[in-house]
C-alpha cells in the first residue's frame, strides 16, 4: 500500500464498524473497483510507479496490472520454437539436408567404365578389341592413357589408367552418365591399388 501513498492507519478499523476512507483512500478504492467492473461512475488516473522500467513480470498486484508492463513481449516473437518442432514459431528451422555419399569414389588417376556394352549382343568374337580402341581415342582427350582394359565376359567394365589424377578426373566428368551404343555409362574412381591388384603391369 506504501506504493499508493496511503497509510496503514487511513484503514483501520477503530470503532469496529466500517473502515474510515479519506479522500485519497477513497479515490484509489474507487480506482479498484473500477477496474475489476464494479464501479462506473468516476475516473481516476492511474498511479506511476517510481521507476516502472525497473519492474519484473510476477504475480499481478490488484490494481497494478496496468501499470507493469510486461518485459517478455517486447523481446518479439522467440525464434527458438522453429527448433522445438512447435508450429506458428517466428523463424522457421532451416532444413538441414543429410550428407550424401559420392557414389563416384576418391578421384584418383584409375577409372571404372561400366555398361559399355552387352556381351550377350555381341556377335564379334573380337568386339572388346574395338571398343577398347574408340575408348581409348576418346580418353586420350584428356591425357595420356598408361593403361585399358575391355572385360569382353562382364557388363560392359572397361578399366582404365591415366598418366594423371588430373586427366582421369576430366574424364570421368565427359564420360560419367554419357550415351554410348544405347546404354547409359557409369564412370567411377579405383583405387590405385586395387587396380594394381588387378593389373600388375599397369604399375
Amino acid at each position: 500500500m506504501q506504493e499508493f501513498g496511503a497509510n496503514a492507519a487511513d484503514f483501520d478499523d477503530d470503532d469496529g464498524g466500517a473502515i474510515s476512507l479519506n479522500a485519497r483512500s477513497r479515490a484509489i478504492l474507487m480506482q479498484k473497483l473500477d477496474r475489476s467492473g464494479i464501479a462506473t461512475s468516476g475516473s481516476v488516473a492511474p498511479v506511476p510507479l517510481a521507476n516502472p522500467s525497473l519492474s519484473l513480470p510476477g504475480p499481478t498486484v490488484p490494481g497494478m496490472s496496468s501499470l507493469v508492463a510486461p518485459l517478455v513481449p517486447s523481446l518479439g516473437p522467440t525464434t527458438m520454437s522453429g527448433y522445438m518442432g512447435l508450429h506458428g514459431s517466428a523463424v522457421a528451422a532451416p532444413a538441414v539436408a543429410a550428407p550424401v555419399m559420392d557414389p563416384i569414389g576418391v578421384p584418383n588417376d584409375c577409372l571404372l567404365l561400366k555398361n559399355m556394352f552387352d556381351p550377350n549382343n555381341e556377335t564379334e568374337p573380337d568386339f572388346d578389341l574395338d571398343i577398347k580402341e574408340d575408348v581409348q581415342d576418346e580418353c586420350s582427350k584428356f591425357g595420356a592413357v598408361r593403361h585399358i582394359f575391355v572385360d569382353k565376359h562382364s557388363a560392359g567394365h572397361v578399366y582404365l589408367r591415366f598418366d594423371s589424377a588430373t586427366s582421369a578426373i576430366g574424364a570421368q566428368r565427359a564420360l560419367h552418365g554419357r550415351w554410348f551404343a544405347g546404354k547409359m555409362i557409369t564412370a567411377t574412381f579405383m583405387p590405385s591399388y586395387t587396380y594394381e591388384a588387378k593389373f600388375p603391369d599397369s604399375r
